[in-house]
């Protein structure tokens, strides 16, 4: 596991399965709701090659959306979104979408 970047609402990591080694961009969202207290959070998981990986790594301090949004497009990505007010939803879809969801 690499952590990219580790904000108090907004994580990025590099996780690799111990099994086949795959890597995989992983990007943690949530946004404070200061009236109603239930915080929107969105999570989003995505394969990525060692290359990628590796690039993203060395990118560490400097890795933002933008970096993020163009990695994969195209490409399946898991999210599990959490709306305030409503139920979480796990679903696939392509690329990655850093930010909120309405």
């Amino acid at each position: 596991m690499a952590e990219l970047v580790d904000e108090s609402h907004f994580h990025v990591m590099i996780l690799v399965c111990p099994n086949c080694a795959q890597r995989f961009v992983s990007i943690f969202t949530e946004q404070i709701d200061w009236v109603r207290s239930d915080d929107p959070q969105y999570w989003q998981l995505m394969p990525i090659t060692r290359m990628e990986a590796d690039s993203l790594i060395e990118q560490r301090n400097s890795v933002n959306e933008r970096t993020l949004d163009v990695l994969g497009p195209g490409r399946r990505c898991l999210h599990r979104d959490h709306p305030a007010g409503a139920r979480d939803s796990i679903f696939w879809t392509k690329g990655i979408s850093v930010g909120f969801h309405d």
